[in-house]
């Protein structure tokens, strides 16, 4: 008889807060595919003073079946992201600077947006991917930044 009393005093409750902490947490489903709008982002700046740009990206998630599948946790990342305004790329958590990588979850809808601002032109080449995981799904966005031929007038 104890041993009941303590399994509803204790162990139930236990479980219903470790279930209720775990939502939002979850990896994509097996078998699911994740896509990054846009899927690549090709910059030819030829100017000789550097200039920063934004872009904004989606990332979707689907099961098997392509149904959208929501509340799902992702890890976004790119190799030289940092906070710092003085970085070559910026990835942003709303309107915040954030570190990579960082985490997110999708809507209901199985989407989530971003921001990503990077800075081309005054000489500067770089290539590097976009990178967003969850469970064993995987997805990325090359961004290719490249000095061009400056032209004078």
């Amino acid at each position: 008889m104890r041993m009941r009393h303590f399994k509803f005093k204790y162990v139930l409750p236990l479980i219903a807060i470790l279930f209720l902490w775990s939502c939002g947490d979850i990896s994509a489903p097996p078998d699911s595919t994740i896509t990054i709008n846009p899927s690549s982002l090709n910059i030819e700046n030829s100017l000789l003073t550097t200039e920063t740009s934004t872009q904004y990206y989606t990332v979707s998630v689907v099961d098997k079946d392509g149904n959208p599948v929501g509340d799902v946790k992702l890890s976004i990342s790119f190799i030289w992201a940092s906070p710092s305004p003085y970085n070559l790329v910026q990835l942003y958590k709303g309107d915040t600077p954030v570190d990579s990588p960082f985490d997110a979850t999708t809507d209901e809808f199985g989407a989530y947006k971003f921001r990503l601002d990077f800075i081309s032109g005054g000489g500067y080449e770089y290539t590097g991917d976009l990178e967003v995981r969850s469970g064993a799904a995987f997805a990325a966005s090359t961004l290719d930044v490249t000095a061009g031929t400056a032209t004078t007038p």
